[in-house]
């Protein structure tokens, strides 16, 4: 109890710690620059939320935030939001090699300067890295923060007064929609997944965790096995007479037919209705669970 409520403290102190001169909420957002002294105007994105994600590839607490904005990202960047990370990397190829190997897929600004010398650090009171900002619809700070999970927090929290996107702007960006909603999508795959005999026989059943693409056309493609979680019936007692080499044989029988089951079956779904970002189709990646579960 004493670790948790420690480890509570700390995370509480890292504002108090970090974060006493940011931009006050309701104040202005300044305008961007790059290396090329380019400025980008936040009013360009003048009816979505913004996240500014102030870091750098070297430093280490932004790595280890990144997995979680990548998840951000993917849920957020669908409902309007607008992610712009702001990097205090001197060196392009450094940053763009981390980028491409991150699969990092939302722009990135940089003025290739040392932090204390970039007139963004300057604008924004950077002192610490990694730091956020969260814009709202027009502009304006509504967070200024050096942890991720209170970010994660107030989006939720503005997905749920429907105030990521100004009115005139809802629609236009959302995740894939299969045809007739969640409940048609199950209805598909009962009605046309079907179980292995030898997976039935063992008794091996559980899930199958698959991701794919739903392209621009409403088909699936690079459809893969994510993760599986699988329990059997091999300790029952008519199965007494096996050797544990032979449970094991069959054991890897049944769960391979479940594997391929789940992926032919999810390869039969079309026809969905393409995720849109800013109003056009885009490719997106969707993950389905396929259940087997004996009667």
């Amino acid at each position: 109890m004493l670790t948790g409520m420690v480890s509570t403290m700390m995370a509480q102190d890292l504002d108090a710690k970090y974060a006493t001169d940011l931009l006050p909420v309701g104040t202005k957002a300044p305008d961007l620059v790059d290396a090329k002294d380019s400025i980008h105007h936040i009013t360009d994105f003048r009816g979505r939320c913004v996240v500014l994600d102030f870091w750098a590839t070297w430093c280490g607490d932004c790595r280890k935030d990144l997995p979680e904005m990548k998840k951000l990202h993917q849920i957020y960047d669908l409902e309007g939001v607008e992610f712009i990370g702001i990097s205090f990397d001197t060196d392009f190829s450094v940053l763009q090699d981390f980028m491409d190997k991150e699969h990092m897929g939302w722009r990135v600004l940089s003025e290739l300067k040392k932090m204390k010398e970039t007139k963004m650090a300057n604008d924004y009171h950077i002192k610490w890295i990694p730091t956020m900002y969260l814009l709202d619809t027009e502009g304006r700070v509504v967070l200024a923060t050096v942890e991720i999970e209170k970010l994660k927090a107030k989006l939720a929290e503005l997905k749920k007064a429907h105030q990521l996107v100004a009115p005139e702007l809802a629609g236009q960006d959302h995740a894939p929609q299969y045809p007739g909603g969640v409940k048609a999508l199950v209805k598909f795959l009962s009605d046309n997944t079907r179980y292995p005999v030898e997976a039935e026989h063992y008794g091996v059943e559980g899930r199958v965790m698959v991701n794919f693409f739903v392209e621009t056309d409403g088909t699936v493609s690079d459809v893969k096995v994510a993760k599986t979680e699988f329990k059997n019936r091999l300790s029952d007692k008519k199965f007494s007479k096996y050797s544990e080499i032979d449970k094991y044989a069959m054991r890897e029988q049944g769960e391979g037919q479940l594997k391929e089951e789940a992926l032919r079956v999810v390869k039969k779904i079309s026809n969905w209705e393409p995720g849109m970002r800013r109003g056009k189709a885009v490719r997106v990646k969707y993950s389905l669970p396929v259940t087997f579960r004996l009667k």
